[in-house]
């Protein structure tokens, strides 16, 4: 009888112990993904401390919670291509190597596509990014150009049709930019009036040249032809023929553009957390592509539209449009 309660009681602590080990085996399987995907890190690197690269960045930072993204550490290169160097090196020679890396702006772009091969990049806030060839199979893009479609369907909102469109660049920087429209401005309903130029010197003389053939100016982010210099004389030129200049940049509207169509900078930096972790949740999948910006937004200058006799009233009804000042 003794003998016979012995082995009961044995039987029963067998039981609870496989019941406690059961227990923690669940408990390790139901924590072990949390481990695993906590491991999902990136690095952001900027070209340097400007605005609208901080806004992308903070866009992606609220993209991210929640997402077992992991913002491991936030690099600045202050336009130096040496510092950046040494800090993707340091980067390199880290053991523990993040899954991903965003890069904002050119110089951080095109330094990082030179230096990691091996994991997903994702590069954003880069303007006319086909010029630098930011193209490979771990690279994925937001693009920072606003299509030409969209650009000149405000313009016709603005002006109505069958203007005559003035473009002033350089064809070693934004020729292919100009190539595109070419091939759908008649569509649009526009006629282009281009102007060549290869130096700053060339620019407001190529600008007296149309300024009485032209109902507008598009002006393209050509570094030839935007300095700050020609800025302000491109600016003062338009003022003074009651004509208005339309961009992508609402920088530039804040130097008296009438208006610009551009990327929501916050919103594409979440965009680029939604791709971070398509890329970080399908191992196999290294590049998504350039995409378009998902949300666009109007800049539009209150006090050249009253100067030059533009009615916004047609604004009134838009989402996402800034009115400055």
């Amino acid at each position: 009888m003794v003998q016979k309660c012995r082995k009961s009681h044995m039987y029963r602590s067998y039981i609870v112990v496989f019941w406690l080990i059961f227990a923690l085996s669940l408990q390790t399987v139901f924590y072990i993904p949390k481990i695993i995907a906590a491991e999902n890190t990136v690095v952001i690197i900027q070209s340097q401390q400007i605005a609208a690269y901080n806004e992308a960045i903070k866009g992606f930072e609220e993209g991210s919670k929640g997402k077992n993204i992991s913002i491991k550490a936030i690099y600045n290169l202050n336009g130096d291509a040496d510092e950046g160097k040494r800090i993707i090196q340091n980067i390199k020679d880290n053991k523990h190597k993040p899954d991903l890396v965003l890069a904002v702006g050119i110089l951080a772009a095109t330094l990082v596509k030179e230096q990691f091969t091996d994991i997903p990049i994702i590069f954003c806030m880069v303007i006319n990014h086909k010029r630098f060839n930011l193209e490979g199979n771990n690279i994925t893009g937001i693009s920072s150009e606003v299509s030409v479609d969209d650009q000149f369907t405000i313009l016709k909102e603005l002006l109505g049709a069958h203007k005559n469109v003035g473009v002033i660049y350089d064809p070693t920087k934004t020729g292919n930019i100009v190539s595109e429209a070419d091939r759908m401005i008649k569509k649009l309903e526009f006629n282009f009036i281009k102007k060549e130029v290869t130096s700053e010197s060339e620019v407001i003389p190529a600008l007296k040249n149309m300024i009485d053939k032209i109902d507008a100016l598009w002006m393209i982010p050509d570094s030839t032809v935007i300095t700050k210099t020609s800025l302000n004389a491109i600016s003062k030129t338009l003022l003074e023929h009651h004509l208005p200049i339309f961009c992508t940049s609402d920088a530039i509207v804040k130097a008296g553009a009438l208006v610009s169509v551009s990327p929501d900078y916050v919103h594409t930096g979440r965009q680029a957390a939604r791709m971070a972790q398509t890329l970080l949740s399908n191992p196999t999948t290294t590049s998504l592509g350039i995409k378009q910006p998902d949300k666009l937004k109007l800049t539009v200058n209150t006090q050249t539209a009253e100067i030059i006799g533009i009615n916004l009233t047609s604004f009134q009804s838009h989402q996402d449009v800034v009115l400055y000042p």
